[in-house]
């Protein structure tokens, strides 16, 4: 069985046309390529007895680099510039460009940890005698703790971690000026089919404040650096800046008119390393190159959200709790108490549904026998209300209803409005009162109901209800003071 052979990693300028066999573009005659060193088993398998001949692939720069980022730790990559086949041939800046890409590699990879074996399981000797014990098994610890549905990995290829994707969900947060629709522009985000996002980066990126690292970099020295990659007039750039009070507009206007880059495909992931190695930086050539290399591959609107990034300043104009409402009612409470990670570890384990789920459940509970007894209240106000009728004064029940809380009385309002309650004309005149009680009552549209004036035996003129209005069932013997109840609920006029 033949043994895998570690591949060798090459780079020269190509001498014809060839094609990237990440991206599948074309890699024109006298362009940088890197190739990567293969047995190529396919011509050792017609001749076993002769060692394989080399195969190379050629790719971009930064295609080959964008693979090895991604690569497992257990994968061969490039660890030194002694490990590259004619690197030597190259340029002073092609050298320092791959360098860089090496350290960040490296970097990449020690932040990963060094690989540790996998160990196989023993097997089981004998069943587990928990049950026997009366002490719980292993296997039920484990079935009765929740799992974390938390997704430890990301899809970097993925368009919902694209970072032009960002990009795209910051202008229409700017071009929205409503926070319930700028919440709703998160909300419809995280509900797409097939959403694989990290969002975790996501709201980082949005809450800036959640952002605790510190970038070394002065509105100055952006303006100063900037001026040097594109190769223009600091003070052109400083001009605009006065004028329009955005620094990063202005440098994202300069880069428009010196470099015309398609979209970027990079990962919301790959800025987040990006962002950390900057805040780890504080040479002055060291802070340029690392702009210098962000500059060469993003497209200027992409460049105007990584200033923005670093500066910690969107123009979204959606704070904390906007963003948070899109994700759901109750992060923004999680978020204050508990921190982002918490609001995250409960989106994805879907915490937020179960708690309003028991909490709506226990509302319903308490409110059913406040209902009922604010209808047997209401019974017993009733007949108090008829033998006012004849003496013309409130009875000590009514008065101590009195000092109720405004809500009660509300509530009490809104049951009163029941169909089954509805209130007839009422008339002085005793015989027309015995027929009323005898023959079934009339009912009367809501905005017709009246009350009698005086208690002098007199029929008198009948007031109307306003039609925008809701009669009030106590009439002129209305014992509520608050204004809001007086304006939301007609009272006849006293006499």
């Amino acid at each position: 069985m033949a043994t895998s052979v570690p591949p060798r990693f090459c780079t020269d300028y190509a001498k014809r046309v060839a094609k990237c066999q990440k991206c599948k573009m074309q890699l024109e005659k006298g362009i940088l390529r890197m190739g990567k060193i293969m047995p190529n088993f396919f011509i050792a398998a017609k001749d076993p007895s002769k060692p394989p001949p080399d195969m190379k692939q050629y790719f971009h720069k930064n295609c080959l680099f964008e693979m090895l980022f991604k690569a497992r730790p257990t994968t061969k990559v490039i660890d030194d510039t002694e490990e590259l086949e004619g690197f030597e041939d190259l340029n002073a800046e092609d050298q320092d460009e791959i360098k860089k890409l090496i350290d960040e590699l490296a970097e990449k990879r020690s932040k990963d940890g060094p690989v540790e074996p996998k160990k196989t399981p023993a097997k089981k000797k004998t069943e587990d005698k928990g049950d026997v014990e009366g002490t719980p098994s292993r296997k039920r610890k484990n079935e009765d703790t929740p799992k974390n549905k938390r997704p430890a990995e990301f899809n970097e290829e993925s368009d919902y971690n694209s970072f032009y994707k960002f990009v795209k969900v910051c202008a229409v947060l700017k071009d929205t000026s409503n926070n319930t629709e700028k919440s709703a522009v998160i909300t419809s985000l995280l509900q797409k089919k097939g959403f694989d996002g990290d969002l975790k980066l996501w709201l980082t990126f949005l809450i800036r404040e959640s952002d605790e690292r510190v970038y070394n970099v002065t509105d100055e020295q952006l303006i100063k650096n900037f001026a040097r990659i594109l190769d223009t007039d600091e003070a052109k750039i400083q001009k605009y800046v006065d004028k329009s009070g955005d620094v990063a507009l202005s440098i994202s206007h300069a880069h428009e008119k010196k470099v015309t880059n398609e979209k970027g495909k990079w990962s919301i992931q790959k800025v987040d390393r990006y962002l950390d190695k900057l805040s780890k930086l504080e040479g002055e050539d060291e802070v340029l190159n690392h702009l210098k290399f962000a500059a060469k591959r993003m497209r200027h609107d992409e460049l105007d959200v990584l200033i923005r990034l670093i500066r910690k300043e969107l123009d979204t104009e959606a704070s904390t709790a906007t963003i948070l409402k899109g994700v759901h009612a109750n992060a923004p409470k999680v978020f204050d108490s508990d921190g982002l990670d918490k609001v995250v570890d409960k989106y994805y384990n879907s915490d937020f549904e179960q708690k309003q789920q028991k909490s709506g459940s226990s509302k319903k509970k308490v409110e059913e026998p406040k209902a009922k007894k604010s209808r047997s209240r209401k019974h017993s106000e009733d007949e108090d209300d008829d033998d006012e009728e004849s003496e013309g004064e409130m009875s000590e029940s009514e008065s101590e209803a009195g000092s109720d809380s405004d809500t009660d009385g509300e509530e009490e309002e809104e049951i009163s409005g029941s169909d089954s309650e509805d209130i007839s004309e009422i008339s002085s005149d005793d015989e027309e009162e015995t027929s009323f009680k005898e023959n079934s009552p009339k009912k009367v549209a809501r905005g017709t109901r009246t009350r009698p004036r005086g208690n002098d035996g007199n029929i008198v003129k009948k007031e109307e209800c306003p039609p925008d209005m809701e009669a009030c069932r106590y009439g002129e013997k209305c014992y509520r003071k608050n204004v809001e109840h007086r304006e939301q609920f007609w009272h006849p006029s006293r006499s």
